[in-house]
């Protein structure tokens, strides 16, 4: 059914923009990675705080549950500011905060390579462990492009093999920004599924080509799987159903997912191997 509430998806296009040439803008004055990827992170910060309310913020840092169990630094983590006891630390952005009071996380990467891949996936992997409720999104703007037998090397490589039998662990969404190529967990009977064990592509349309705003339309289930979890985390604290926002930002009627599969350890599904790769 057709979600009549959704915004136009040149609402959203313009966010994409707004992200694209930001991007662009630093790479061309500066090739130092540290600082445009400090910048880079703070782009995706403010696009999310102005979708989130006051009392959601965005943070980056650590999630600590106990001296054994913590997270590696995560760039971005988005924190219900009314858990009671959500930090342990806190100066400015950074946090070290406890993980009952984290919605989602997310990882970016500027330059999303084989080895970006093993560090996203293990930083998400290290902040599920913790709590299997926390979203966890993987935001590559630029980059290795996410052709099948890239990809197919990627969810065969060590990191992604570690999670065979965990994929519970695995990050909720992966984004190729510039490519404009989103990566959604399915089941088994190919329907989107919170703990599917395998990653499909997700389009606008049946037709499966990639359209002038389909980068825009992918931003906003970005965004929408972290309302979502808002929602998630309000509902388990007054276990009140309210007006979905989240639903609100998507339309999507039309949209279809890619015949092609991957998962953790193995890739590609076998029977497609022998035509793609």
């Amino acid at each position: 059914m057709a979600n009549i509430n959704a915004p136009k998806v040149e609402y959203f296009e313009s966010f994409a923009q707004e992200v694209q040439s930001k991007f662009r803008r630093i790479k061309e004055l500066t090739a130092n990675k540290v600082a445009s990827g400090d910048y880079h992170e703070e782009v995706i910060r403010t696009i999310l705080r102005n979708f989130l309310t006051k009392r959601f913020s965005v943070k980056t840092g650590f999630i600590f549950r106990n001296d054994q169990e913590v997270s590696n630094q995560i760039d971005i983590i988005v924190i219900d500011e009314s858990s009671p006891a959500a930090y342990l630390f806190q100066e400015g952005d950074f946090a070290i905060v406890l993980p009952e009071a984290v919605i989602a996380v997310i990882e970016v990467k500027t330059s999303l390579k084989a080895g970006d891949f093993d560090q996203a996936i293990r930083n998400v992997a290290s902040v599920k462990a913790l709590s299997t409720t926390i979203k966890g999104i993987v935001f590559g703007y630029d980059g290795t492009s996410p052709l099948n037998k890239n990809l197919h090397n990627w969810f065969t490589r060590e990191a992604a093999a570690e999670l065979k039998g965990k994929e519970s662990l695995g990050p909720d969404a992966i984004f190729f920004f510039d490519a404009g190529s989103l990566l959604m967990r399915f089941d088994e009977e190919g329907r989107p599924a919170v703990g599917g064990l395998y990653y499909k592509r997700l389009y606008r349309d049946e037709s499966g080509e990639r359209g002038a705003s389909d980068t825009g339309w992918q931003l906003s289930i970005i965004l929408a799987i972290i309302l979502g979890a808002c929602e998630g985390a309000d509902f388990r604290k007054t276990h009140y159903f309210s007006d979905t926002i989240a639903d609100k930002l998507i339309q999507m009627e039309g949209a279809s997912a890619s015949l092609d599969r991957f998962s953790f350890g193995d890739g590609l599904s076998a029977n497609k191997l022998q035509d793609e790769l």
